[in-house]
């Protein structure tokens, strides 16, 4: 049900952005057109989106893009999270950093000035993080003895993630410069650093961990600023 949901919000907000886009550009009959080169810098406005619905997250990502052929960008993300979970049997939070890097693929046939991007792309990512347990429950298979509640700050520090990212994206430059875009990623954990007596049910960067899963997805937003540097005849 919830990836049905993020599919649909997804296909709305690139219909959205497509729209934006086709309002803000103007038809030309010149014959000969010019690409614009330069590095895109911004930020993801899907963490600042969930600052505000869930109280118990903190995150700030940038992310950017720097075009080195017509139809190719190397592409970063830097960041940090701080997630607080609290459930029936646990209390802890997670906080870490994480970089990312890979290419994007542009497959859109643009026409006249459009710099619009329908792109695939791929990440490889690293993270550093720690968790700190506050609290949790013990269970107890003697049915004499009650589960122990236990309070105690139990700390596993200098953990590490490292994962794969398949994405497939949409920018759209809604003023001359301004671009605004949504992008769907399936995520697979290469490796983790397990903890003793515990496991990772969050990783900064990679988001929610399940049990005996090491495939994610996710949906970021993103607003990005471009700043020029040369142009080229379009191909």
């Amino acid at each position: 049900m919830k990836k049905t949901f993020m599919l649909k919000y997804f296909i709305n907000f690139l219909t959205i952005i497509y729209c934006l886009s086709s309002f803000s550009q103007e038809r030309t009959k010149d014959s000969l057109f010019k690409s614009t080169y330069g590095l895109k810098v911004g930020v993801d406005l899907s963490k600042q989106i969930r600052m505000l619905t869930e109280p118990d997250y903190k995150g700030l990502v940038l992310i950017g893009d720097y075009r080195i052929f017509d139809k190719i960008y190397i592409a970063f993300e830097i960041g940090s999270e701080e997630k607080f979970i609290e459930n029936e049997v646990l209390n802890f939070q997670t906080n870490g950093s994480f970089i990312k890097g890979g290419i994007n693929y542009n497959v859109f046939k643009n026409f006249g000035n459009l710099e619009n991007e329908i792109y695939v792309g791929m990440r490889l990512a690293t993270s550093k993080f720690d968790h700190q347990i506050n609290s949790f429950y013990t269970y107890n298979i003697d049915q004499y003895w009650n589960d122990n509640f236990i309070e105690s700050s139990i700390d596993f520090d200098n953990l590490s993630a490292s994962w794969f990212e398949f994405i497939v994206g949409f920018n759209a430059q809604v003023v001359k410069n301004f671009y605004m875009g949504i992008n769907l990623r399936v995520k697979r954990i290469l490796n983790q650093d397990q903890p003793n007596n515990f496991t990772n049910l969050y990783i900064p960067g990679f988001n929610k961990v399940l049990e005996n899963n090491n495939v994610g997805v996710g949906i970021s937003y993103n607003i990005q600023y471009q700043i020029p540097l040369f142009k080229k005849n379009k191909n």
